[in-house]
């Protein structure tokens, strides 16, 4: 099976022919992440790709199922990282799209793009420094409305069920204190918890928010400080964030659910 690694950039312009770069578009439940399998940064149709150690394998195509899968690893990665990456980046599930850009005609024509694959990220696995995982295509899929019985609300935060709005907000963040960024707006307390803050294309969860204040889940990995942030807030659809947004009317969750009762 063959391998697709990541570009050095420095050795792919020196020899002054274009080459091609893949991208990663990782749709998070924390936010979109885009990620760029080369050592430098790109910029590609008004979006940052952050550089990763991404290498893919070939497309495997299953006649019997139908199922495509891609297997997908990233180089290098200690414990820690994996750590961080499990606990910042929960992607099991989540969509994944692969494309191909050339470098550097692409940067200037934003149509220039190949389609590589697509489909949702399973089987993560780490061994040996290789945090590896799998993309499988989406089978067609039929979205049949209902609601299940369960305790928490079955509504997407923000959409129509729901009613409430998502008060999105690019604010500057003005200084750092471990997981928690400072921002030149100031808002009532906890009004982004369990929000999202993307900042250079890097996502967490807000697990605090107060004043200027803004607490996430983990860390960023690179610099925030004097850079923009995007703020959208969330909620953790239990009864008591509904409460909290005076929202309980749109609740579509089940406020209790009664033990079930086997009798022999």
């Amino acid at each position: 099976m063959s391998i697709v690694l990541p570009v050095c950039m420095a050795k792919a312009k020196e020899s002054k022919n274009p080459f091609f770069i893949e991208l990663y578009i990782l749709n998070l439940r924390t936010g979109v992440t885009r990620l760029a399998a080369c050592d430098e940064n790109i910029v590609f149709a008004g979006e940052t790709y952050l550089a990763a150690p991404f290498q893919r394998g070939d497309i495997g195509r299953n006649l019997d199922t139908i199922n495509d899968s891609v297997e997908i690893s990233m180089a290098d990665c200690s414990h820690e990282m994996l750590q961080f990456v499990m606990n910042g980046f929960d992607f099991r599930g989540c969509n994944a799209t692969i494309m191909r850009i050339q470098y550097p005609e692409s940067l200037k024509n934003p149509n220039a793009v190949q389609l590589v694959f697509s489909g949702f990220i399973d089987e993560p696995s780490f061994s040996n420094g290789m945090l590896s995982a799998k993309i499988n295509a989406r089978l067609p899929e039929i979205n049949c409305p209902n609601r299940n019985y369960r305790l928490a609300c079955n509504s997407e935060f923000g959409d129509s069920e729901c009613g409430m709005s998502l008060a999105r907000e690019d604010l500057a963040v003005t200084g750092r204190k471990g997981n928690t960024l400072i921002l030149n707006v100031s808002h009532e307390k906890d009004y982004w918890k369990d929000g999202v803050i993307s900042v250079d294309g890097e996502s967490r969860v807000v697990s605090s928010s107060s004043g200027y204040n803004v607490t996430v889940n983990v860390g960023f990995a690179h610099e925030t400080i004097g850079k923009s942030a995007a703020l959208t807030r969330g909620c953790n659809k239990t009864v008591e964030r509904c409460k909290a947004y005076d929202n309980m009317k749109n609740y579509s969750g089940f406020p209790a659910i009664p033990f079930e009762s086997v009798y022999r």
